[in-house]
């Protein structure tokens, strides 16, 4: 091969793969252009809808813009790039991201863009990184709890102050009573043995969906995206120290619906389930109890005590003003801590079944005094778990026909469970209310 040979090869391969580069770019250009053919009827998004709630009487004005009509146009070309450059969110504003973010997802429903699973994933994480990053946050709360509003099934924080009370104020257009506070997502002033941080506390009160901005351009994400649950993390030991976060929230559900001044149709049914799930996940629960003893005691794995007859102990009791005597349990140390760190009390674990054996003449239990401060009396208590052996009895027989037959349960022994539940907790409520 001469010389000229050589060079005539290597200017052919640098002219072919110039031209495989441009022919690269010409189908960018034609799907690009396709894309926006395809999107030539649609305008930009607006601000979606607040939450599902349907009655005109209760709707709102929006908020003001947050994204002017000059800035949709220099950003919304970004949907049409087959691969977004990180470096060029970086630059927007939170709005700004949550406007890209939906801006993908209408046009993309509407009809295919480039790239858009790679494109929504790069926004998304950047949306998730600033949310995990940051040092503030601004959370509505409920004021009729005290703790983060739960509105289906989500909480609630925001970048600016701002938006957070312009949310807040819509929403009590819906007659909520919200407060917007000021949130250190790692607070250095914590001075306990675990820290623990504000996504790790919607973790104790079973908080795990989150909206960002909502009133706004929003997006939704789950807690565990953000930190991992307390334990996986830290050097918390949840084997020996109760968590509940499925009754926390359940417990706040039921509370904010009931403490919603509003009718709307089937209500009653919904405030009966919420509070149903709350009965059961009670009944199912370890709680920690405040007590004191003398004598021999043996410590489990779970962290709950066994006492031999020698043990000699004694219980906190609560007096109300009308001379009731309710046991404080605690459903975390969290809950705990607030009435007791410190104090010469111990932190017992007990399943609900075993404090039942504790009342003798208390008048019932008050769960988490501090906080929910649901009180279940006594009668209640009883009732609710016979009603809860029933239903475990019940399942059990679906279970053995299950296992002899090879079907799944039937219809019929669900809606029996069912039935049985609903005439105990029937029950119980009639004589709430006698």
């Amino acid at each position: 091969m001469g010389i000229f040979d050589l060079f005539g090869g290597k200017k052919a391969s640098e002219s072919a793969k110039e031209q495989e580069q441009l022919s690269a770019a010409a189908q960018k250009e034609k799907e690009m252009q396709a894309a926006m053919d395809a999107h030539a009827d649609l305008e930009w998004p607006g601000f979606p809808k607040l939450n599902p709630v349907n009655a005109p009487e209760l709707e709102a004005p929006q908020m003001p813009e947050t994204v002017s009509e000059e800035r949709k146009n220099e950003i919304g070309e970004m949907i049409y790039d087959a691969d977004l450059s990180p470096d060029s969110l970086r630059f927007l504003s939170g709005q700004e991201l949550l406007f890209l973010l939906t801006a993908l997802e209408v046009f993309h429903k509407k009809a295919p863009l480039p790239g858009f699973e790679n494109n929504h994933r790069k926004v998304y994480n950047e949306l998730l990184s600033r949310v995990r990053d940051a040092e503030i946050l601004y959370v509505l709360y409920d004021a009729t709890t005290g703790y983060p509003f739960i509105d289906h099934g989500f909480g609630n924080v925001y970048f600016e102050k701002e938006l957070a009370q312009k949310a807040a104020e819509i929403f009590a257009r819906q007659f909520r009573r919200l407060m917007v506070r000021e949130i250190k997502v790692e607070n250095p002033d914590d001075t306990s043995a675990v820290k623990r941080g504000f996504f790790d506390y919607l973790y104790y009160i079973g908080i795990e969906n989150i909206i960002v901005d909502n009133g706004a351009y929003r997006a939704r994400f789950k807690r565990n995206e953000i930190v991992a649950a307390p334990g996986e993390w830290n050097s918390e030991d949840l084997g020996k120290n109760p968590v509940n976060p499925a009754l926390n929230f359940a417990m706040l559900d039921f509370m904010e619906e009931l403490r919603w001044p509003v009718k709307y149709e089937k209500r009653d049914d919904v405030v009966r389930a919420k509070e149903m799930r709350m009965l059961a996940l009670i009944r199912s629960s370890n709680f920690i109890i405040p007590m004191q003893h003398e004598g021999p005691v043996e410590v489990l794995e779970d962290g709950r005590m066994q006492f031999n007859k020698d043990t000699k102990f004694k219980f906190l009791v609560l007096n109300t003003k009308d001379d009731k005597h309710f046991l404080p349990v605690f459903t975390d140390a969290i809950e705990f801590g607030k009435k007791l760190r410190g104090s010469e009390w111990n932190a017992a674990v007990f399943k609900y079944q075993d404090i039942l054996k504790f009342m003798g003449d208390k008048d019932g239990i008050t769960i988490n005094p501090e906080g929910q401060s649901v009180v279940l009396p006594k009668d209640r208590m009883m009732m609710l778990e016979v009603a809860g052996q029933q239903a475990d009895k019940m399942k059990a027989q679906a279970g053995a026909v299950n296992r002899t037959t090879g079907s799944s349960a039937s219809d019929s022994q669900e809606v029996a469970v069912q039935k049985a539940l609903n005439q105990a907790m029937a029950r119980m409520n009639e004589n709430k209310e006698s």
